[in-house]
Order: C-alpha cells, then sequence, then structure tokens
C-alpha cells in the first residue's frame, strides 16, 4: 500500500485563522516502508501575515525567511493534488489539526482537495490507544507527543522536531512500530475515514460523537435525548462551528443543510446505540474561538 505521510507549520493554532508556513508530504510504501517521493515547501502566506514569537520559538521560520525563500500555496496546488491523487494520508495528529487547518487554507484561496474517500490514518491517536493506563516511573500518565511516541520505541529522541519534513519522517517511523507491534488489523480505525474541519465531531462507524466541550464523548443520538438545546447551541451559536458540523447536526434537529456537502450524515433515526448514562445537561463555560480540549497542546 503506498500513504502520503503529511505535516504543517504554521501561525498559530486556530484552524481557521492561521497560515500553513511549512507543507511536508513523503510518499512512501507500507511493504518496504521506503520512501517513494517526496514534497517540502516553505509556504508564504498571501496577503497580510505575522509570526507570534512564542511561534518562531518552536518552529523556527521567521517572517524574513519566507519573504526570501517561501512559494506560494496556490502555486504548488497542482503539484499537491497531482502527488496525493488516489492516496491515503498518515499523519501525527492531522486528523484533529494539519488536515482541517489545510482545508481552510486552501479554502481562503478559493481551492478545494476532496477529503472524502479516503483513509486518514492518525498515528496520534492509535499512540494514546497504545498507552490507555501507562504510567512513567513517577507514576504519570505518559506522554503521547511526537517525540515521546519516537522514544518509547526507539529509546532516544529524533533531531528536527518542529520541522514539518522531520517530524513526517518521524511519524513514519512511529507508525511503523506501532503496525509491528499491533499488526495492521489494530491500526485500521472508524474515525480515520472522517475529518471533521472545525473538530466538533469525530464518526464511529455509523455515529458521530462530540470531541469537545461539556458533553465530550456523547453520541448526537444520546445528545437528542437529554440535550439538544446543546446541539442547538453548537450550530446556532457558537463562533467557530463550520458549515459541515452544520450539515450533520441539522438533520437530527429538523433542519435543512445550509450548503450542498459530499460527505452523508447519518439517517436521523439510526438503530439505537449502546445505552448513555444521562448527564447533567451544561454548555460548560464559555471557549473562545478555535480553542479544543486536548488536539492541540504539545504535540511534539
Amino acid at each position: 500500500m503506498t500513504l502520503v505521510c503529511f505535516d504543517t507549520e504554521t501561525t498559530g493554532l486556530d484552524v481557521q485563522k492561521e497560515h500553513i508556513i511549512q507543507l511536508s508530504l513523503v510518499k512512501f510504501d507500507t511493504d518496504t516502508w521506503q520512501t517513494i517521493d517526496q514534497r517540502d515547501w516553505y509556504i508564504l502566506p498571501e496577503g497580510p501575515f505575522t509570526i507570534p514569537a512564542e511561534a518562531e520559538a518552536v518552529h523556527h521560520i521567521s517572517k524574513s525567511f519566507l519573504l526570501e525563500n517561501g512559494v506560494s500555496l496556490r502555486s504548488v496546488y497542482d503539484d499537491f493534488i497531482a502527488f496525493t491523487r488516489g492516496c491515503d494520508f498518515l499523519s501525527y495528529n492531522g486528523n484533529g489539526y494539519d488536515a482541517p487547518i489545510l482545508h481552510y487554507n486552501l479554502q481562503r484561496l478559493g481551492l478545494t482537495f476532496d477529503f472524502e474517500g479516503r483513509t486518514w490514518y492518525d498515528a496520534l491517536l492509535l499512540e494514546r490507544i497504545h498507552t490507555t493506563g501507562m504510567v512513567d516511573e513517577n507514576g504519570e500518565k505518559v506522554h503521547n507527543n511526537l517525540t515521546a511516541a519516537y522514544t518509547r520505541y526507539y529509546g532516544h529522541p529524533f533531531e528536527g522536531a518542529h520541522n514539518s519534513f522531520d517530524d513526517v519522517m518521524a511519524t513514519i517511523e512511529v507508525f511503523k512500530a506501532q503496525v509491528a507491534a499491533h499488526g495492521w488489523e489494530w491500526a485500521q480505525r472508524d474515525e480515520f475515514g472522517f475529518i471533521c474541519f472545525d473538530r466538533w465531531l469525530t464518526k464511529k462507524g455509523n455515529y458521530f460523537y462530540l470531541t469537545q466541550g461539556a458533553h465530550k464523548g456523547e453520541s448526537i443520538e444520546s445528545m437528542m435525548r437529554f440535550d439538544p438545546s446543546y446541539l442547538e447551541w453548537i450550530i446556532d451559536k457558537c463562533q467557530w462551528t463550520d458549515d459541515q458540523t452544520r450539515d450533520i447536526i441539522g438533520p437530527y434537529l429538523g433542519r435543512k443543510k445550509s450548503t450542498p456537502v459530499t460527505h452523508n450524515p447519518s439517517p436521523v433515526t439510526p438503530k439505537t446505540p449502546s445505552p448513555v448514562t444521562p448527564k447533567t445537561p451544561s454548555r460548560g463555560k464559555k471557549r473562545s474561538k478555535g480553542t479544543i480540549s486536548d488536539a492541540d497542546l504539545s504535540l511534539f
């Protein structure tokens, strides 16, 4: 099988607002784990942009460097499409971050990419499953950032963390170790067929589940039973909710789709999932646009 492993460096964490400033892709063969082809672009955003000092301190990409060496995302778009045509993807937290920010960066330029019909392997999700319940020598929950995962498998950290090309190569090595330890069947997950651009939802089988907020982990079906008003808040009041999420949740609330979409939301009345224990309805604390509970934090 051929996969494309990808990673980005960006101007910040808000997937809907920030700019990609480095985009790296490596196409490889999962039978031999050998590289087939690769791309590594420093991206100069179109229009005004800033790189906060705290972001530059992490990836060491300055605005002056981009002005001298960067290329526009628009200029490499055709190559990107050709390079990834027909391929499934691998990343480390790409499902939670890199794929959504790629979507919004392309969308701002009036460009499109077919996210549907692909498998999006995410080695971070697999590592979280692998380390469930594990603690370190101090009795603390083990870290699952890329450096920690790589060190766990290979006994030493990798060089070049926070350069997206080096992160891609490290991700391939982590994924290789995961598959060797647990097998390909273990690495197949329902969530790997769906990307939520605003990061509100994940899909397991035929059901969508909330990935953040006061009711993280609840299915839309269970929310309809004990707190449909929370779903109304998500699609009517939450500042960063995307039309994709509105079009998935809306039919449960008797709403029409806001825009044409390529994915197919679950029917409004699917078979009943496993029983859930209702929680006390709560909207929780007000969240700023673009925040998420854990996918953004310290991933290297």
